[in-house]
């Protein structure tokens, strides 16, 4: 079996921290995710003597080889002495003769001098520094590289790029995140240029596929029920954070033998709508979704839509509220980086939506409310969901997970002439894992069940000459569910609401009127999302159903807002777009007052993180 060799020159004594987290977080990856593709050799205090021990035991089966530690131009420093790099490179040729190695990786600075060697030998690929390194960005852009490569399967190509992106964060150095990997004959030049790693290869297909053989379609990946454990998981969680309609299912389930889509309808009728479709459609309710049911790529494709959509969502949540604490006057100005993450955000073209990480978005959002000291969330819930907290581990790395398959999925939908970024072979296998880490995402989320998601089509101002008390008639629509509700219902309410639009509200009133679908209440707590997300049919006069759609992106050249359906946000035919250049007949005056809302509010939002950035008089 192809083994993976790991090797760190630390100090027994006084070990290094950032060795040693190198070193333990590459090893947990190798061993989470290995299901029988490859065998692990590690050792965390390399000699000359257990590295020979090593090399000679594994022969011919060394897939990849790391290093991490200290070095030179020559060498390798382990712990007892220096390691020539021309006598590693031969104890690799029985490996590289026998086309099993595909990546050397010497994590160590200034080792680029010892590449021409090993690919001189016929390494396909060989990672290595032009000079010294940052000690922290060394054990970053280890971990992450080995996370790209064996999670997320990604090639030697994107994970480098991907690796190196993680470890610039960590250091003011330039590690020529913008350099192009093609370098003069793809080796290292005599005179180091930048202090970055390098990829060095001979010919561009060493780079372009994964250095580990494909995943093992095994039985379990080719016969496992599609949506089995994806429903169990999320339907206990709803029942864990005690949501009525699965409490009741869950206690008939002891008596009676119910079938899967009841649990999935259960699902659906009680999470927000832009969740609840997508949902719908992986667990293939649709006709003509039989290719959703079996683990193939238009399966993978939807579970990395639902993944998005659903940070979407939540990263929409965190800007409204940052966006309310701007509009009420609690925040004079936001600080530089919160004015330069909005402006971006608002800058973003669809194809960069479609792939944004949210779950970097909210992390950041997150960071900056908590240092106000006294606000609290709006949904409060997602105050728990801490990157620091243990508890959070599988949590997080199913985020790292699924925006790996949504980014390797989506380009291939929009551009179907695209090389494919997740070869055919490991489509089934990652299915299953992409359930699981789907699974593991949604364990965390059944709160979502506690807030109601609202199009807001009317407020009108109930108020008697006889009676001293004003009702505010708040003609609304549920969006609940995955179908695209008519069902009107009014909330009479002392206080109104804002304005018009999505908002998102923490239920507490009481029926009224059954007959006529009213509810009653002194207040109800909200948080606007519009103009992120609008109900387009609420603008129509003559529309009785929702038609629910995400902010897409601002085309300065005709000056038009555009806005995908939350049922096909990947689908170019269903975009709409607010034009306020639009004209209007004599009788659309109301149309033409809801569009202009739409324009002013998202004008204002455009505006709002670049007027933070301007300099303060």
């Amino acid at each position: 079996m192809k083994t993976i060799i790991i090797s760190f020159a630390n100090s027994t004594d006084a070990p290094l921290k950032s060795i040693t987290a190198e070193d333990e977080g590459i090893h947990g990856i190798l061993i989470a995710n290995r299901r029988g593709v490859y065998d692990v050799h590690r050792e965390s205090y390399a000699t000359v003597a257990n590295m020979n021990n090593a090399f000679g035991a594994y022969g011919n089966e060394i897939a990849i080889f790391h290093y991490g530690g200290h070095a030179g131009q020559t060498s390798l420093l382990f712990n007892d002495q220096e390691a020539n790099g021309v006598g590693i490179a031969y104890q690799l040729k029985p490996s590289i003769d026998a086309q099993n190695l595909k990546l050397v990786v010497l994590n160590g600075c200034s080792t680029a001098k010892q590449v021409e060697k090993l690919l001189e030998l016929g390494v396909p690929a060989v990672i290595a520094t032009n000079c010294a390194i940052d000690d922290d960005a060394a054990g970053i852009f280890g971990v992450e590289l080995f996370k790209n490569i064996i999670q997320k399967r990604m090639t030697t190509r994107n994970a480098f790029s991907a690796a190196l992106a993680a470890a610039q964060v960590a250091t003011p150095a330039t590690l020529g995140v913008d350099e192009p990997l093609h370098r003069d004959l793809h080796i290292p030049g005599d005179t180091p240029r930048e202090p970055f790693w390098g990829l060095f290869y001979k010919t561009a297909d060493a780079i372009d596929n994964n250095p580990l053989p494909p995943v093992k379609t095994d039985t379990a990946a080719v016969n496992y029920e599609p949506n089995l454990q994806l429903t169990q998981s999320i339907f206990n969680a709803l029942v864990a954070d005690k949501n009525i309609p699965a409490e009741q299912l869950n206690l008939r389930k002891q008596t009676e033998i119910i079938e899967d889509n009841v649990f999935q309808k259960t699902i659906m009728d009680v999470f927000p709508h832009p969740i609840a479709i997508q949902l719908k459609t992986l667990f293939a309710a649709e006709y003509g979704s039989e290719a959703l049911k079996q683990p193939g790529r238009r399966r993978l494709e939807q579970i990395g839509r639902v993944f998005h959509i659903t940070a979407e969502f939540m990263g929409i949540i965190m800007i409204s509220q940052l966006w309310e604490l701007k509009v009420t006057g609690r925040v004079k100005k936001f600080p530089g980086p919160i004015a330069q993450l909005l402006e971006s955000y608002f800058s973003l073209s669809i194809d960069e939506r479609s792939v944004y990480n949210y779950s970097t978005l909210i992390r950041d959002i997150r960071q900056y409310i908590d240092s106000l000291g006294d606000v609290n969330y709006f949904v409060s819930e997602l105050d728990t969901l801490r990157e620091e907290d243990p508890a959070n581990r599988p949590f997080k790395e199913a985020c790292e997970f699924l925006t790996y398959i949504r980014s390797g999925t989506y380009f291939t939908v929009v551009n179907p002439n695209k090389p494919a970024a997740i070869k055919e072979e490991e489509v089934p296998g990652l299915c299953l894992r992409a359930e699981l880490m789907l699974s593991a995402f949604f364990d965390k989320l059944g709160f979502l069940h506690r807030y109601t998601l609202t199009s807001i089509q009317n407020i009108r101002i109930n108020k008697y000459r006889h009676d001293t008390l004003t009702v505010f008639d708040h003609q609304v629509v549920k969006l609940m569910n995955s179908n695209a509700s008519h069902e009107v219902n009014y909330y009479l309410l002392a206080k109104h609401l804002d304005n018009s639009g999505v908002v998102l509200t923490k239920q507490n009133l009481t029926v009224f009127n059954v007959e006529r679908r009213q509810w009653k209440g002194d207040a109800l707590e909200f948080l606007n999302l519009s103009p992120l997300v609008i109900d387009i049919n609420s603008f129509e006069s003559k529309a009785d159903r929702s038609n629910l759609v995400f902010y897409g992106q601002y085309r300065s050249a005709d000056d038009v807002y555009v806005f995908r359906n939350v049922s096909k946000i990947d689908d170019e035919i269903n975009r709409e777009e607010i034009n306020i250049n639009r004209k209007f007949g004599r009788t659309e005056q109301q149309e033409q007052g809801r569009y202009e809302a739409v324009c002013q509010q998202l004008t204002a939002f455009k505006h709002l993180a670049l007027q933070a950035l301007e300099p303060q008089t």
